[in-house]
């Protein structure tokens, strides 16, 4: 990435809500995390993206805002030319072979009330609460349906078009750390916990397998799909690219802790060769998942 220039800092002085960009801001001990981030908006004001009140938003809702230049940079680092239409759309939209993909950014946080995902608890002993997690990413897909209809309704987005969801998972406590499956797949593919057969003479593990899970249970007792990537409602995804970054955990090349997991169901599919540097991308095959490159 290029270095700073002498164009406007990204943050504000003054009083603002969010406590990341509060500590990112003025923190005298960590001025790298300001330096990373003033990067980031000067070369995202080249590519001309931003909106007005990207900046002042920025005080309120943080990680959204970094998200949003942190991808659209990776990008355009990665040779994709990006272009914006108006505010009422996704974010951006690249084109590849003469067609448009859209891009959709959402930075879900932990939530609220009884279902919110409790922060980690250091030195004690506690049990991840999955099922919270999971409902992050679900609640964040059914949001941005509900955007992608409008913005069809409007014209913005064409039939034939391709739309990549991109979420980064860093405000949901422990899920950018994922367990034995990405929480962002489990939200999406009816998996469940890791299961272990073991043969009861010898003690040894004969097989290992995930137990199907179609949904999980809020604390209203109401039921919510796990499913989604096997219903027709959103083959309008043709993937979902999902990160764990922020600006004091990032990989030194932009992008490369990318993880694309491809719709099975979707309408259009993405060619694999768009994300060849991704870490992972991640395929659903008779309910069983294909990772290029393979797990070690």
């Amino acid at each position: 990435m290029s270095k700073a220039s002498n164009k406007q800092s990204f943050f504000l002085p003054g009083d603002c809500k969010d406590r990341g960009y509060r500590n990112v801001r003025d923190n005298p001990y960590r001025p790298e995390w300001r330096t990373f981030v003033d990067e980031l908006w000067s070369r995202y004001l080249d590519l001309g993206l931003e909106d007005p009140h990207f900046r002042e938003d920025a005080r309120n809702h943080f990680l959204e805002r970094f998200w949003e230049m942190y991808l659209a940079v990776t990008l355009c680092e990665r040779g994709f030319k990006l272009k914006r239409v108006r505010d009422e759309g996704p974010e951006f939209y690249f084109e590849y072979n003469t067609r448009k993909v859209w891009v959709e950014a959402v930075a879900p946080g932990p939530g609220e009330g009884k279902d919110r995902v409790p922060e980690i608890s250091y030195g004690e002993v506690y049990k991840v609460p999955t099922e919270k997690i999971l409902l992050r990413f679900t609640n964040a897909l059914a949001e941005k349906r509900n955007k992608y209809c409008k913005a069809r309704k409007k014209g913005i987005i064409a039939p034939d078009d391709l739309y990549l969801l991109a979420i980064n998972s860093r405000g949901i406590p422990h899920a950018p750390f994922g367990n034995t499956m990405p929480f962002f797949v489990q939200a999406f593919l009816p998996f469940g916990n890791l299961t272990a057969l073991i043969d009861t003479k010898t003690k040894e593990v004969v097989e290992t397998f995930y137990q199907k899970r179609e949904n999980v249970i809020k604390a209203n007792e109401a039921p919510v799909s796990t499913t989604a990537f096997l219903n027709p409602e959103f083959s309008f995804v043709s993937a979902v690219v999902h990160s764990g970054v922020d600006c004091a955990n990032h990989p030194a090349n932009l992008g490369e802790d990318f993880i694309i997991l491809h719709n099975p169901t979707a309408v259009h599919t993405l060619d694999t060769t768009i994300f060849h540097w991704a870490a992972h991308q991640i395929f659903y095959h008779d309910d069983h998942l294909e990772f290029m490159p393979e797990l070690k």
